[in-house]
């Protein structure tokens, strides 16, 4: 999936995965039970009702392409 957090009510909405892997999912999409547990959940938690186990995804950052136009300080050491 390829879309950033929304927010709804002023609140981030996280993305979570199964603990074992698998689809993302947003926090409004888990199921009712899970979704409960997931808003005091910080990196992982455990279904109390179901027992599904869950994980934070994290954030990716895009790594620094070697086209992109650098500051004018750091071209200058290069050769």
């Amino acid at each position: 999936m390829d879309r950033s957090p929304q927010r709804k009510g002023g609140v981030a909405m996280r993305l979570w995965t199964p603990g074992l892997g698998g689809e993302v999912f947003y926090q409004q999409d888990l199921p009712a039970c899970c979704s409960r547990s997931a808003r005091e959940a910080e990196d992982a938690f455990e279904c109390g009702y179901c027992g599904a186990g869950w994980q934070a995804v994290l954030p990716v950052e895009p790594e620094e392409c070697a086209f992109v136009e650098r500051e004018k300080e750091e071209r200058r050491g290069a050769a």
